[in-house]
């Protein structure tokens, strides 16, 4: 019982259920989280940019 097989001739070659193993949802979730990083790390920068040329033309 441990094993769980099915019975001798009780499955064929064609009864085989596809397997799916969540690749391309898992790719999916890389090129968001990508995108959402680089996107955030542009507008960091934007602002670290604007906060030193706000800096150098003060007074």
């Amino acid at each position: 019982m441990a094993d769980h097989l099915p019975f001798r001739g009780t499955m064929h070659a064609n009864d085989v259920p596809g397997v799916e193993d969540g690749a391309e949802t898992t790719a999916r979730r890389v090129n968001v989280r990508v995108f959402i990083y680089v996107i955030g790390l542009h507008l960091f920068g934007a602002f670290v940019m604007l906060l030193f040329y706000t800096g150098a033309h003060r007074g």
